[in-house]
């Protein structure tokens, strides 16, 4: 790693945060059936922030500056970089805070079983489960990219912080194609921090289902309230809601009222009780703060505020950095007794939206399946759905089956009481 504390400091500098970080993936690129490319990448940069402490108006502000740094950038290129950066710095007129005192540790490796296999192999067996599901006669994969990835992540600060850590992960995207009765295409996108060839064999196989489903589609849903089912990854965006309505970022300027102690699922809970840990994506987040499993929601109530450094010291919370992964516990109910009412189970939407300043849901119906309770099931397409999560939420019900991603693992599926749903 390059001399930072001393580039630094001839440039002026007091405060700075740097990640580098080098990435290393094996990339496969198919068309139909065929591999039409496959290539072997390496780079290696840092992102660098400095920050600059400054009186203005009889006020004590601190502002900061964000810039990328090549690991191939001469001294001379980099202490330009930087001049340039702390002088942006004096222009961002941000409240004073005060950064913790750094960690160091020794290069964590994060565990998964991913681990030891060469980057190559273990995208050919994510390919070949991908292709182990592609047998249907009319709906088939147009065209694959997978990504298996190896970083290697260093955080440095003027604060003692320097810590490291290697991780590997599988991300990537398909497209499923049906031709008749209408030719219609459903992209597909994965990421998984595991070797998920089950989880993988299964998403291929839901998206080839639905893409022949969504060709013989014809009817709208009529317009009206509804039961509604959300499974697979919409499952994790509506639970996302919770996460960024407790960051610190989104409370210190009022865009959220969560408080820790507050029932957040609301006061009158007559379905399933939230019960969500936050889970560790990586050994530390990046400022450098280590990550371990925290209690998150307990019975709907709010255990855990997290954020990054500036918005905690605000609070007055401690800076236990920003999380995304959520470990929610499933609920009692089986997915098919779900499907066993009158309801609307949607497997696509164009676009599905959770909005976490009014709480607000909303997606256009690409494909759902419309459930009349007596065994009888049609495909639809069209119209929307558009609720609100504070409605909702004193009757989720979820499912007992759960998911495996790299952000969330719990119920594959939850039911959403009186959805209003747009249609003919």
């Amino acid at each position: 790693m390059r001399d930072y504390a001393k580039l630094m400091a001839s440039c002026g500098v007091e405060e700075y945060l740097v990640t580098e970080t080098v990435y290393e993936s094996a990339e496969l690129f198919f068309v139909k059936k065929k591999l039409d490319m496959r290539r072997a990448r390496k780079t290696a940069e840092a992102s660098v922030i400095v920050y600059k402490t400054f009186e203005d108006g009889g006020e004590k502000r601190k502002g900061n500056a964000t810039f990328v740094l090549n690991l191939s950038d001469s001294d001379e290129e980099a202490t330009a970089k930087i001049k340039a950066a702390l002088f942006s710095a004096g222009f961002v007129k941000n409240k004073y805070y005060e950064f913790p005192a750094g960690v160091k540790a020794s290069e964590a490796v994060m565990e998964s079983d991913l681990n030891g296999p060469e980057l190559s192999e273990i995208a050919l067996k994510f390919a070949d489960a991908v292709y182990e599901e592609d047998k249907d006669e009319k709906s088939f994969i147009n065209s694959l990219e997978i990504f298996a990835v190896e970083k290697h992540v260093h955080t440095i600060s003027s604060h003692g912080t320097d810590v490291a850590y290697v991780k590997r992960e599988v991300n990537g995207e398909f497209v499923a194609q049906c031709k008749e009765p209408e030719d219609v295409e459903t992209y597909q996108d994965f990421e998984y921090d595991s070797l998920a060839l089950d989880e993988i064999r299964a998403l291929v196989k839901r998206t080839l289902d639905m893409t022949k489903d969504r060709a013989a589609a014809k009817e709208m849903p009529k317009a009206g309230n509804y039961d509604v089912v959300l499974s697979d990854k919409y499952v994790s965006e509506l639970f996302s809601f919770y996460a960024n309505r407790a960051n610190a970022g989104s409370i210190y300027p009022g865009y959220s009222d969560f408080k820790v102690g507050d029932s957040v699922q609301g006061e009158d809970i007559k379905g399933d009780k939230l019960n969500v840990r936050f889970g560790v994506n990586a050994p530390f987040n990046e400022e450098g703060i280590p990550r371990k499993e925290r209690s998150f929601i307990e019975n709907g109530v709010l255990k855990t505020i997290h954020g990054n450094v500036r918005f905690s010291y605000y609070l007055g919370v401690e800076p236990i950095g920003t999380y995304w992964k959520l470990l929610v516990s499933p609920g009692m109910a089986a997915f098919s007794d779900m499907l066993n009412r009158p309801c609307l189970h949607v497997v696509n939407f164009s676009d599905f939206q959770m909005d976490e300043d009014d709480g607000h849901f909303k997606g256009e119906i690409r494909l759902a399946y419309l459930y009349d309770g007596k065994g009888n099931v049609k495909f639809v397409t069209g119209g929307s759905i558009n609720g609100s999560i504070f409605e909702a939420q004193k009757d989720f019900v979820l499912s007992k089956e759960t998911q495996k991603l790299a952000w969330y693992e719990g119920p594959r599926a939850v039911l959403l009481k009186n959805v209003a749903v747009a249609g003919e």
